[in-house]
């Protein structure tokens, strides 16, 4: 991709400028961030597009920048912070990244991965069993010697904290290592953004621009249809552990998805550090009238959760069978939640409007979630 291609495409978004005949197109505006997500942006400096990456964790100041240039061109910079584009031979640490590729049919350019027993796309599985796609070892610690020796292009990592000494055998080898971090995106819409991320590494910026445009329609269309509906059904979220409930907190990922979903979650303005860590008798005496219940751990059936607590069994949300949890992977040991669903939360929103308010959604198949059985 030549960099001024995105340069000229973020000036027509900022400047409503077009070019006919000898009119030139104007660049005034040099920067350009995203609608939702705040773990990106570009820019352009001298003629050369640049792909910013900020704060991929919380609580960081962490910063990337990345000059994005295309074979033919003779920039003189760092090989280790400039990626070559389109990117032909990728790697990465988390199967989110997966969901992006395949929105964008750029799964042959994939190499390897971290994890390939939890992958739940079918066409990555398939790879994987032709050995074309092979494990690249734990999340963290990657094999550095197999990305160098496969030459490997970009190594797209997911971390809580900087790998410095991956990070640094990596640059000695200049090969870029992009800490991806739309997991750190609090808003649905916000995470799915980060396919544009993905557009411009696989040259495919147009592509990527228009599936976004698409999932974001569809996401405010059924958003708007649930705040029609004025009986908001009261939920809670989570699952015991070792006598521990923990449940999303104020303000995060899921929180914002029962929001837009018109569902009441009875613990929304709870607020912690990560998930909420909340003992049983608070949850029963709180959440004991909740009708639905929501991703209860890897259980696929209620025996299996009444086994944990006795409270459990006194629930209304088990009492009713209300309780839902998110789908198993039909090829591997994966849940497809956490690799289509980050790509696509319009069906993730269609799949918690269909369990809350099955009469706006009569002939809607579950994508993501399934209700435990008796």
């Amino acid at each position: 991709m030549k960099p001024y291609g995105l340069v000229i495409a973020i000036s027509l978004i900022f400047a409503g400028c077009n070019s006919v005949g000898n009119e030139k197109i104007s660049t005034k505006h040099k920067k350009w961030s995203p609608k939702y997500a705040k773990g990106f942006s570009f820019e352009e400096k001298d003629g050369v597009t640049y792909l910013n990456i900020l704060n991929p964790w919380p609580g960081s100041n962490f910063k990337q920048q990345f000059a994005l240039i295309s074979e033919n061109d003779s920039l003189k910079a760092n090989k280790s912070l400039a990626i070559n584009i389109p990117i032909k031979r990728w790697a990465t640490s988390s199967t989110s990244h997966v969901g992006f590729a395949e929105e964008l049919n750029e799964l042959n350019s994939l190499k390897a991965l971290s994890g390939t027993n939890y992958v739940s796309s079918e066409g990555v599985q398939s790879r994987i069993n032709k050995n074309e796609i092979v494990e690249l070892g734990q999340t963290g610690q990657p094999n550095i010697e197999w990305i160098i020796r496969n030459q490997i292009e970009v190594y797209l990592n997911f971390s809580i904290a900087e790998n410095a000494s991956v990070q640094s055998l990596l640059e000695k080898a200049q090969i870029p290592m992009i800490y991806i971090g739309e997991w750190n995106e609090k808003h649905p819409l916000a995470r799915a953004e980060w396919i544009k991320v993905f557009g411009v590494l696989f040259d495919k910026q147009k592509q990527a621009d228009s599936i976004f445009a698409a999932i974001e329609t569809n996401y405010q269309k059924w958003k708007k249809r649930a705040e029609i509906e004025g009986n908001a059904p009261n939920i809670i979220s989570g699952s015991p552990y070792n006598g521990v409930w923990y449940a999303p907190q104020k303000n995060s990922y899921m929180q914002k998805f029962y929001e837009d979903a018109n569902l009441n979650y009875v613990w929304k303005d709870l607020e912690y550090t990560g998930s909420l860590q909340l003992d049983m008798e608070f949850v029963f005496n709180t959440g004991k009238s909740a009708s639905i219940w929501l991703n209860s751990s890897e259980y696929q059936y209620l025996s299996s959760l009444e086994k944990l607590n006795p409270l459990i069994s006194e629930l209304s949300s088990v009492q009713n069978s209300g309780v839902y949890n998110t789908s198993k992977s039909k090829v591997s040991e994966g849940v497809l939640f956490y690799e289509k669903g980050v790509v696509r939360p319009d069906l993730v929103l269609k799949d918690l409007i269909q369990i809350g308010h099955p009469n706006l959604l009569t002939k809607h198949k579950l994508h993501f979630f399934e209700k435990l059985r008796k």
